[in-house]
Formats: structure tokens, C-alpha cells, sequence
């Protein structure tokens, strides 16, 4: 006689599921099932829809299922400087500089950044964290990692939560040298000292006492040349005896890779290499600059890194320095993606600007390999390669359901490539976070977005005003 069929609390059946699991095995006919937070099978429907009875059936209606997005490095106090601060080089009130702002020629002049986190508070804190945290889930995303620039991190904890959305905060701004970026010496309530760090430093990772948290904590040095090595040092040890990710911005244009360069004495990879700072708790962010020393040391440590294809290109860097992602994805370094500020994408754009960008440079990435970086990288970046990034017995229930019956998701005979480079996120339907439905039929099911967008748009324009730009396109405005 059949065991009977087990309760479980939702069924999605009748779903091209796509695992992402170590064996990447695919289900044409799927079906997955999940009781509480986690998973608890995946597999071919007619065997999980006969073992299990669920409370709520969800019909995938032949459309893709697979592993929430992971956005590995976002500062959401900037999200809504899109269109405020600017990138036309001629026009300088939109905070734009010819001559540059300490990171390069022609672009946004970063003392304008430093002029936008002067002027916010909890509240702004609170209002960008919960923009951003909608459209994330509007894209397909479940997870993501504040960079470390909030001010109040329980402010974009609690955005985090009413949203629905897994995240990890930091403790906020901590650099201790000045010299190299400009903006370590503009920030009035973050001033760049040891000792300040040192105090802070592991602040928030009392919210991972409770291991079913949504809002975990993690070490997050702000990088590019603004911490000591006696700061470098500490935090690499507070994330080592926490067993959490150490994070920092590194090598991100020629500039600051040069401070660190003469600073050091070598090529910067290498010297946090020696210093015993490169494992694989390690994540830096960006890495556009680098050379063979370092990609050898980046390999060989297990670390993981957080690439920005679409900044690689906004700087004009290929002038500059080579693409390596290739290389060091060939080499099993994990790479994902972090949007980091709003410019000229949104969440989702990244794995497609990737696939271009490694194409111009004479190598490849499949659509297979860009979801998987965006999903199993993503998770080993942020340091929850075991709860999240694969649709797997025992993992926590965050997915996606797409939606089947677009005119782009046709012809249907190579749904990953299709899925990751023709439609990105635009077909995105269902949201899973945490075993919840956080969105359903493309609207999010715990926010008003009428009202989150009013928030946002009114706190953009406060901000523009206080700042003094004048931001808008080239064409007049007839009123």
C-alpha cells in the first residue's frame, strides 16, 4: 500500500523548474513543494504531486520556476539619485564635473554623492530602503546586501521586513584613512577614524542570534583605500569568528587601485593576500583593475566577488584595464553581481550588460553561467550558500514563478537563454521570500506601490531641492 500523501503548506505544479542545484538538473514537467520556510521537494510532478496534499496549489501554467535573484552590493540611499545626479558632462547642474570628482574623468562629481548622504535622515533611510526593496521583488529578486551606507541600519531593516525581502545591513561607514577617495573626508557623521571603527565594528550581527531572521548582519569595510591595515585586519577576524561574509569595495577604477598600489608597496591583491585577509568568507566588490598577480591570488584564496558590468562601461574602463571576469569565473572564483547605485540600469540588467561585455572582449558566458551567478554565486557572496541560491530539499523557499504566456518567452526551445537575456526580468510573475508570497500576478502582495512611489518621488525631490540641482533632460518642457 502508498504512503499516504504528506500535508504541505504550497504546491507549485505544472512548472519548467529550473534547480540550479550542484547537479543544475532541470524538471521540463516539475513541480516543487514547500511546508513553512523551506523546500521540501523538487522534482518531476508526478512524484511530488502524488506525495504531497497541499493547502494552496499554485499553477506555473508551463512557466519557468527557479532560484530568487541575488543583488550582491547596492547602497539604497542612492536609489532614487537616478536622474538627479547625472551623467551629462555638459550640463554641471546635475552634479556632473569634467574634471571629476576623485574618481575619474568626466563623470558625476562625487562630492555631490557626499552632499546626498550629508542631508539624509532615518526617515530618508527608511523611505529608499523601501523603493528599493520593491523593486527588487518587482525584478525577481529575494536577497540583497545593503553596502554598508545607511546610517540607521534599522531603519532599512524594518523597510526590509514590511517588504518581505531577505537582506543583510552592516555597520555603517567604516574607513579610517583619507587620501585616496575623496568622499572618506566629506562625510560629516561618519569621519574616518580607527577608533570610531574598531567601537562599531560587528555592531549588527546580534540580529543573527535569530537564525530564521530575514535582516541579517555582516562585516562591511567601506574599501578603495580608506581602511588601515590594523581596520583591514580587524574586520577580516570579526567575520572569521562570526562565520559571516567580510565585504569591501576594492580595485574599483585605476585611481584608487594606484593609492593602494604606492600605500602598499605592491600590487594591492597581493598585499591583502599576505596580510591573510583573501578566504572564503572574502568578498570585494568591483575589481575592475586587475593584474595577473592578483587574479592569481584571487583565485587561489576561494574568495568570491561582486562585478559590476554596467559601471565597467559607465567609466569607460575597458580603455583602461581588461576584462578578467571571464578569467577568474574559468578559474572558479564566484562571481556575482551588485548594481550598486542607480545610473543608467535597474535590478536585473546586469547578467545581460555581463554576457555583452565579455562578448566585445572576445570571450563568453552562457545564459547557464549568468544564472548561476546571479543565483549560486549570489548566495556564496553574501554568505548563505546554504540557505538560498538553489531549489533544493531543506533550502529556504525563495523562488520565482515566471510568467509562461508572453510573446517573449516564445519559441520556448532554450527557456534559460531566453529567460536571462531576451526577457531579464520583465516576465517576472510570482515572488517567494522565505516560503511567502510576496509578489503574485506582478503586484506585491504586503506594500502599496501607489503609495511607496509617492514616498520616494516626494523624498527625491526634497533632496534635489536641498542640494541645489536642477536635474532634466535636454528638451524643453512646455506647461
Amino acid at each position: 500500500m502508498a504512503d499516504a500523501p504528506k500535508p504541505c503548506d504550497i504546491l507549485i505544479r505544472n512548472a519548467y523548474v529550473v534547480t540550479v542545484d550542484d547537479d543544475r538538473r532541470i524538471f521540463p514537467a516539475g513541480a516543487v513543494a514547500i511546508t513553512g520556510r523551506r523546500i521540501v521537494a523538487v522534482g518531476p510532478e508526478r512524484e511530488v504531486a502524488a506525495a504531497f496534499r497541499a493547502a494552496r496549489v499554485i499553477d506555473a501554467r508551463g512557466g519557468v520556476v527557479h532560484p530568487g535573484f541575488v543583488e550582491g552590493h547596492y547602497h539604497a540611499s542612492l536609489h532614487m539619485s537616478r536622474g538627479a545626479i547625472g551623467d551629462d558632462p555638459d550640463n554641471p547642474a546635475l552634479g556632473h564635473s569634467r574634471a571629476g570628482g576623485g574618481h575619474g574623468e568626466d563623470e558625476p562629481d562625487i562630492a555631490t554623492y557626499s552632499k546626498w548622504f550629508n542631508l539624509i535622515d532615518e526617515e530618508d533611510e527608511y523611505t529608499a530602503s523601501l523603493a528599493t526593496a520593491a523593486e527588487l521583488l518587482r525584478n525577481g529578486y529575494t536577497c540583497f546586501m545593503e553596502a554598508g551606507t545607511v546610517f540607521e541600519p534599522d531603519a532599512t531593516a524594518a523597510a526590509c521586513a514590511a517588504a518581505g525581502i531577505r537582506a543583510l545591513v552592516a555597520d555603517p561607514w567604516l574607513w579610517d584613512h583619507t587620501g585616496i577617495d575623496q568622499m572618506a573626508g566629506e562625510i560629516a557623521r561618519a569621519p574616518a577614524d580607527t577608533e570610531r571603527c574598531l567601537a562599531a565594528l560587528g555592531g549588527q550581527l546580534g540580529r543573527n542570534a535569530d537564525p530564521d531572521a530575514l535582516v541579517r548582519g555582516y562585516v562591511c569595510l567601506y574599501g578603495c583605500g580608506t581602511g588601515s591595515e590594523e581596520l583591514i585586519k580587524a574586520g577580516k577576524a570579526k567575520a572569521d569568528e562570526a562565520g559571516v561574509a567580510f565585504v569591501q569595495h576594492q580595485n574599483f577604477l585605476t585611481e584608487d587601485t594606484a593609492g593602494d598600489d604606492a600605500r602598499f608597496g605592491r600590487h594591492a591583491l597581493c598585499h591583502l593576500a599576505e596580510l591573510g585577509v583573501l578566504g572564503p568568507n572574502t568578498t570585494l566588490v568591483h575589481m575592475n583593475v586587475l593584474r595577473d598577480d592578483e587574479v592569481a591570488a584571487v583565485a587561489s584564496s576561494g574568495m568570491s566577488l561582486v562585478w559590476h558590468p554596467g559601471n565597467y562601461m559607465f567609466y569607460a574602463l575597458g580603455k583602461k584595464a581588461p576584462a578578467r571576469m571571464h578569467d577568474l569565473h574559468a578559474r572558479g572564483v564566484p562571481v556575482t553581481f551588485g548594481t550598486d547605485a542607480a545610473k543608467a540600469w535597474t535590478f536585473g540588467d546586469l547578467p545581460a550588460i555581463a554576457y555583452l561585455v565579455t562578448r566585445e572582449a572576445g570571450h563568453y558566458l552562457s545564459a547557464e553561467k549568468v544564472l548561476e551567478m546571479v543565483t549560486r554565486d549570489g548566495a556564496r557572496a553574501v554568505g548563505l550558500q546554504a540557505e538560498i541560491g538553489s531549489l533544493e530539499t531543506g533550502k529556504r523557499a525563495d523562488l520565482v514563478i515566471r510568467a509562461a504566456d508572453r510573446t517573449d518567452t516564445a519559441p520556448f526551445l532554450d527557456p534559460v537563454h531566453e529567460m536571462m537575456l531576451v526577457q531579464r526580468t520583465h516576465s517576472v510573475d510570482t515572488v517567494l521570500v522565505d516560503g511567502r508570497i510576496v509578489l503574485r500576478g506582478g503586484r506585491l502582495t504586503r506594500l502599496d506601490e501607489a503609495v511607496v512611489q509617492d514616498q520616494a518621488r516626494a523624498w527625491a525631490r526634497r533632496m534635489v531641492e536641498r542640494i541645489g540641482l536642477a536635474p532634466g533632460g535636454r528638451w524643453p518642457l512646455v506647461t
